[in-house]
Order: structure tokens, then sequence, then C-alpha cells
């Protein structure tokens, strides 16, 4: 019994994560929370791996770079006894985060913990019972420079690369409102935020982003434990610019832009409080600023919810 309410409100309340690239240092996944959340008083583990790939720039004019990385997601969420109010903790790891240069070749690859984000989450709207109908929440994300910014390659002669970091040494902002229609066993999803990024102490600048998202997710079997989940995602980021010349700015021409995705998920309960997940992100339609190369992305996860 205790199953089948928590797998009809994970309907109502939830959705699978977005994420975008890290290249550009856009990844919104700690704005999750947003449509997804334990129910009022558990406590939820969550571990994710991620794996991605990316390039970008040209061998010509000597701007081909590329990335690959594994990247471990921890994410504690707590709704405390206050009806509506969530929270979430997000403490990435990289297991390894390898840069290419300009022969398509590993010239580094670091290790260790990444940017923390905390997450706030308010319900302004909800109607429908036990197992609401619709919901209507805001989040607010903090990221602090808790990932280190400071990494020297040996190739690049005392020179910082922005892009071999696993931090980037600024404080963030993500802000989003997120609109749920649940009609157990199918919920529809739809959410939209919008990252501000800082400037960190070499005058570097990821541009801020824009991510929306529609969906749908259905479970299945007599028991509801598996569910399959579709959605149409996009994300839109401003140009970086980087520090020339002391105080001065550039902007990066292979970098910012707009990417569409389409996003499948499968998940399933293996116990009442046990869920595993698998998300697959393609890139559909790509409008990027000068030479960016996308591919698809890879998740796993496993979510525990505990009751205090």
């Amino acid at each position: 019994m205790r199953l089948a309410f928590l797998l009809a409100l994970s309907a109502a309340l939830s959705a699978p994560p977005a994420h975008a690239c890290s290249v550009c240092g856009c990844d919104p996944s700690s704005g999750t929370l947003g449509l997804d959340r334990p129910t009022q008083g558990d406590l939820r583990f969550a571990l994710e791996d991620r794996y991605l790939q990316k390039e970008s720039g040209t061998v010509d004019d000597g701007t081909l770079e590329g990335e690959r990385e594994d990247r471990l997601d921890l994410r504690l969420q707590y709704s405390p006894p206050v009806p509506r109010l969530s929270f979430e903790l997000e403490v990435p790891v990289y297991a390894w985060k390898s840069h290419l240069g300009l022969a398509s070749t590993v010239d580094d690859t670091t290790r260790g913990l990444s940017d923390v984000v905390l997450t706030g989450r308010y319900e302004v709207l909800k109607l429908g019972g036990m197992v609401p109908r619709h919901v209507v929440a805001l989040t607010g994300s903090l990221k602090a420079p808790t990932g280190s910014n400071t990494h020297l390659a040996t190739v690049d002669n005392n020179l910082f690369d922005e892009h071999k970091q696993i931090g980037t040494g600024t404080w963030d902002q993500l802000f989003g409102a997120f609109y749920t229609y649940g009609d157990f066993p199918l919920v529809a999803y739809a959410g939209l935020s919008v990252r501000l990024n800082g400037t960190n102490s070499r005058g570097n600048h990821y541009g801020n982003a824009l991510f929306a998202t529609v969906g749908a997710r259905r479970s299945f079997l007599e028991s509801r434990a598996l569910y399959f989940a579709l959605d149409a995602q996009v994300r839109n980021a401003g140009t970086d610019t980087v520090p020339v010349n002391g105080n001065q700015r550039a902007y990066d021409p292979n970098s910012g832009g707009l990417v569409t995705y389409a996003v499948g998920t499968a998940g399933y309960a293996l116990t009442q409080n046990l869920l595993v997940r698998a998300t697959l992100q393609v890139p559909v339609y790509t409008a990027l600023h000068g030479v960016q190369g996308e591919h698809p992305v890879a998740f796993v996860a496993l979510a525990y919810d505990l009751t205090l």
C-alpha cells in the first residue's frame, strides 16, 4: 500500500532531471527539485552517475578541444513538517574529467569535488487532495564555489584553462517555476528556469542560460512499479566571456547558443523505498555559436526514501 501511494504521489509531483552541457557551465541539474521531491517528513538519498562528452572549436584556428567526463551526484532532499516546503543539497564529484587537445587526445585529467548546490522549493498552488492534480512550485538555488578552480595542467605553461577546472569559481543562482498535472497513472509536467552565472577571480564568465522542459510520464504493471517518461527540452545559453589583456574581456566565439533534446527515462521501484532510474538525453536540433559538437548524455540513478 505504501508503494502504491508513493508512486502515485511521485507521478503527481515528479519528473526526470534535465541536464545541459558542462563546458558552458550551465548544467541545471540542481533544479530537479522543482518537479521531484520526497513526501512530507521524508529524507531522500539519491546517487546519480552521468557520462557526457562534447567538442568545440576547429584545428585550423587552434581552438579545437573536447571533454569526456563521468560525474557522480549525491542529492539529499528533505521535506520538513512544513506544508509545501522542500530542500535539496547536491554534492557533485567527478570520478574523472578528461580534456582533449588539438590532436584529439587526452592532455589532462582531473578528479574531485565540484560545486555544491543548495535548493529551496515551495508549492504556491496545490489542488486535488492527498494526491494533488495540479501543482505549481517555485524554486531558488545557490551554487557555491566549492570545486577547485586553480588547476594547472602541465601542457598549459602556467596558464589556467577554464575548461579543465572542476569548479567554476563563482557563486551562481538558479530560479525556476514548474507545473505538474497528475491523473495517475499519467502525469504531464512543464518547467521554466533561468541560471545567472557569476564571474570568477580571473574574469571568466559563463553565459547565463534559460531552460525549458515539457514532458509526460506513465506508470505500468499492476504494482505501478515501472514507469516511462518522454521529455522535450530546450537549452539556450549566452556566449561566454574570457579575460584578455588584463582587465579587458572578449567573447568566446565557440560558446553559447540553442540546443533541443529528446529525453527518454525508465524507472523501476525495486522496493517500497528504493527506485532505480535510467535516462538518455539525445540532441535533436542545435543552433550553437561557432563550432560545437553535442552528443547523447546518459544517466543512471538510485533513490532511497527514509521516513523520519
